[in-house]
């Protein structure tokens, strides 16, 4: 096992250009430590990111809200900025983990993790979140929805790194939203399903709708069919039927050690009717 530590992006660039395999970033460590604890990474090349400028800072350009993807769960919980403009983050973030995670853990880090049951994607994701991609030829821009293509598969390239992650300030205006995470317990638990809200309503019609879910694929996503059909509808014309078929479609469940497949289905069906009804 290998450490290297640059001391900025030009510097990252030129480690990662000349590592041939077995990359790795370590940022809070939360994940990666129990890895390296339990001997799972032994021929790993180890690039230590946490201390990289470029990565780090809250603050707002132009209309959006800009935060470094070495931002730490607390840092964003108790930033002014991020209560002021999107409390939907930091109200809902505060049961996450323990304080000692909350402190190490970082944004990036848990979006290029890409676990299905990670708390604070299906919320970036009925927020429409955007992720500056940055590698050596440049930086690039991708919607966190267009973010992952399978489990734990992301479209990072080899030698690029999430910079930043940018969010509209007025993301939340006129809107109403929901989140609610079920998990054994009310903190330090695991998700059995997550669903993420957003709906704009207009003259008793449902102009707008954002739903996302965690715990249900094989990575956090949006559910767009669901939304079509409910997008242009009033409360009283929704089918529930045609709910429930729809949701059978966009949500894959499986059973495990924590729950079966048909009570993750029912919980995640229950939530959406109680967003929206």
């Amino acid at each position: 096992m290998k450490f290297f530590k640059p001391a900025n992006l030009n510097d990252f660039f030129e480690i990662t250009a000349k590592i041939k395999k077995n990359i790795y970033f370590l940022a809070g460590g939360t994940d990666i430590n129990v890895q390296i604890k339990n001997n799972l990474l032994s021929e790993a090349n180890i690039i230590f990111i946490n201390n990289l400028p470029e990565l780090k800072g809250i603050y707002q350009e132009n209309d959006q809200i800009v935060f470094g993807a070495l931002t730490t769960f607390r840092e964003l919980i108790n930033s002014s900025l991020v209560k002021k403009h999107l409390p939907l983050l930091s109200d809902n973030l505060q049961n996450f983990a323990s304080p000692l995670i909350q402190t190490s853990a970082t944004i990036g880090g848990n979006i290029a993790n890409g676990s299905p049951t990670a708390d604070i994607m299906p919320l970036l994701m009925i927020l429409d979140a955007n992720l500056i991609i940055a590698g050596k030829a440049g930086s690039h821009q991708i919607n966190i929805n267009d973010f992952y293509h399978g489990y734990k598969q992301n479209k990072l390239n080899k030698g690029e790194v999430i910079k930043e992650i940018r969010i509209n300030r007025d993301a939340l205006t006129d809107v109403s939203t929901f989140y609610q995470k079920v998990g054994a317990r009310k903190t330090l638990t695991i998700a059995k399903v997550t669903l993420a809200g957003l709906m704009k309503i207009t003259h008793g019609k449902i102009e707008q709708i954002n739903l996302a879910v965690g715990s249900l694929n094989e990575y956090a996503r949006r559910l767009p069919q669901l939304e079509a059909y409910l997008t242009g509808k009033t409360k009283q014309q929704i089918n529930l039927e045609k709910l429930k078929t729809i949701l059978a479609k966009e949500i894959t469940p499986i059973s495990d050690l924590r729950s079966e497949k048909e009570y993750r289905f029912s919980v995640c069906l229950n939530l959406i009717r109680t967003f929206v009804e």
